[in-house]
């Protein structure tokens, strides 16, 4: 197996299913974590993705997060099952997944912008009051695992789709953004029962069993 290196800031973000992806799949990987300062002052100006997360195969450095999300899929299996689809279709239909999931971070990137605590908090509560866009793409991710009757959200088996919905929503639990209070996620059942299932498949558990801020909205 190639050699193996994440590149991103101390949070899970959006390299977080990648990380996960490999750590299940067996894969040994460096997981270095810089400061923004870091970023900004020494790597930004000496690699072509001009953004993290990165990953480095080989030497080789690549960005894109849902590329690198795909790609540690494609190399990673669980109980001898790959975590993305080789059927096209099946293919698709995790690719779909993703992308509604990612919605939800569009919806929420401008109030990144906003400097004002005040103007950011309004602004993502607003997201989140009834008929927000926030509440929207959860209502769907909550309807679309509401119809699985494997309970995983594509097919039968753990595929990275799993992982980016795992890893991107359960964190807004946690109350590390300001203005998205803890209890965004009650009364969507079916995106609890996710997670439950996710976070107690044995290698999703051994890998977060000792995680530690944010990534204790993780642990089983």
């Amino acid at each position: 197996m190639p050699a193996l290196k994440l590149v991103y800031f101390p949070m899970p973000g959006r390299v977080e299913p990648t990380r996960l992806a490999l750590a299940v799949g067996g894969h040994a990987f460096e997981d270095e974590k810089l400061t923004g300062e870091q970023w900004g002052t020494t790597l930004k100006a000496k690699v072509a993705p001009k953004q993290m997360p990165l990953i480095y195969v080989d030497g080789e450095c690549f960005g894109q997060s849902n590329a690198m999300m795909r790609y540690a899929g494609k190399i990673s299996s669980v109980d001898g099952k790959p975590l993305y689809p080789t059927c096209p279709l099946e293919a698709l239909k995790v690719d779909e997944f993703i992308d509604i999931i990612g919605d939800v971070y569009l919806c929420l990137g401008k109030s990144f912008t906003i400097t004002d605590q005040a103007e950011r908090e309004a602004a993502r509560a607003k997201l989140v009051a009834e008929g927000g866009d926030l509440v929207k793409w959860l209502k769907l991710i909550d309807e679309v695992l509401g119809k699985s009757a494997s309970g995983f959200a594509v097919g039968d088996s753990l595929t990275i789709a799993d992982l980016a919905a795992f890893t991107w929503i359960q964190p807004f639990k946690s109350g590390w953004l300001d203005g998205i209070p803890k209890d965004c996620l009650d009364g969507y059942k079916n995106i609890a029962a996710h997670a439950v299932k996710i976070a107690n498949i044995p290698q999703v558990k051994e890998y977060y069993k000792d995680a530690e801020g944010v990534q204790a909205v993780y642990r089983a």
